[in-house]
Formats: C-alpha cells, structure tokens, sequence
C-alpha cells in the first residue's frame, strides 16, 4: 500500500521546486494493518459503522446500510499551501524532524516557527485527530464555517473534518475529501 502525496496521477511532487519548504512524507508499506468496519452510501463512499448520513457527501442512511470490513484506505486528505496534497492512511508525524515511531508516517516541514515534533493526524476508522507534541507556537484548529482558531493540546486529540485546517508554526494544511482509488 503507497503512502504519502499524490499529485494527478500518483505522481510525488518535487518539494524543492515548489519552493515553499515542504518535504515529500516517507513512503512504506503499513504492516497488518486491520480492515475497517465501514458503512458504505449510495455513493459507495466508506464511513464510520454507527454513522447517520454520509462524512463525504451527507447522505443519510437508510435502516438497510449494511456494515462491512474493508481493507485500510486512504481516510483524508491534507492540502498544504503549495497545493501538495498528502494522502492519510496511517497516523502522520507532522514537523521540522518527526520521528515514525510505531511505523507511523512521516512529513518534513521547514519553518524556524514548526517545532522538530511538532503535531501527528491520528488515524481513528474513518476519522482523523490533531494531537500536538508540545511544540514551541502551538497547533490550532480553524472549523469549517467559524472564525477563530481552537488550540490543540497534547492531553487530548481533536476531531479534524473536512474543510478544517489546521494551522502549526507559520503553516497550514486544509482537510479536503480523499479521492477515491
């Protein structure tokens, strides 16, 4: 299973040409990862087992939607401020020198405010949660539709949803849709 950013067809995008100091995550295969129980929409579109209308295109669920186990997919996608858009299939060390530890993903950003741990994406089923590793400038949650930011601590994880970004140091990723495979 490919991990890491995809740009069209696949394709990893060169990071030093964008200029914008982003380093492409590591790529590796996830040992045994565990199918996901999923509820699948008219749309075919993988969701939480107990939810009650579609996370991607807010269908509701007839009383018939079967709960099947799928294998691991891409859960979310965050679009970074170049355009790089990074595919999350497992947790997501996130900072200046993140470690992978217990064979997590990694994404290398360049920023004297982005501490070298600075946040992880949680992977959780089909949900993804910000966690902060005590980093210097803090990681902040802006939600869909509100203004202001909500900080996020390392005591607790934060549900992150489509269309909320997550700010850290002087950056910023955009939660989109994952595209399907």
């Amino acid at each position: 299973m490919k991990l890491g950013p995809t740009a069209g067809a696949g394709a990893i995008p060169d990071p030093a040409a964008s200029g914008a100091g982003w380093t492409a995550p590591s790529l590796g295969l996830v040992p045994a990862m565990e199918p996901i129980p999923t509820k699948l929409c008219r749309q075919r579109h993988p969701n939480d087992p107990d939810a009650d209308r579609c996370r991607l295109c807010d269908h509701p669920f007839d009383g018939a939607a079967a709960v099947i186990d799928v294998p691991p997919a891409v859960v979310g996608r965050l679009l970074l401020e170049d355009g790089t858009a990074i595919d999350v299939v497992a947790d997501l060390a996130i900072g200046r020198s993140p470690r992978g530890d217990g064979g997590r993903d990694t994404l290398t950003v360049a920023g004297s405010q982005v501490s070298r741990q600075h946040l992880v994406v949680e992977v959780r089923g089909w949900e993804l949660y910000a966690r902060d590793c005590d980093s210097t400038n803090g990681t902040f949650v802006t939600r869909r539709g509100e203004r202001g930011r909500r900080r996020v601590s390392g005591d607790e994880a934060v549900p992150v949803r489509i269309g909320d970004a997550l700010h850290f140091g002087s950056r910023q990723a955009l939660v989109v849709p994952a595209r399907p495979r």
